[in-house]
């Protein structure tokens, strides 16, 4: 009984420790996305941008 519950522990440690890398990825990749947006806006809109009065 003991090494039934041992192995399914380590399973759900393994499914927990891909679902931890899954969602790195996904976050890390929404991050590029939104500072590619933002480089892009920048570039689109000039440098100058940030020396219009507010």
């Amino acid at each position: 009984m003991a090494l039934a519950m041992s192995g399914m522990d380590q399973d759900e440690k393994e499914r927990q420790r891909r679902q931890r890398m899954r969602s790195l990825a996904i976050a890390l990749a929404l991050a590029a996305l939104v500072a590619l947006f933002y480089a892009a806006t920048i570039v689109r809109l000039g440098g100058n941008v940030f020396n219009r009065p507010v």
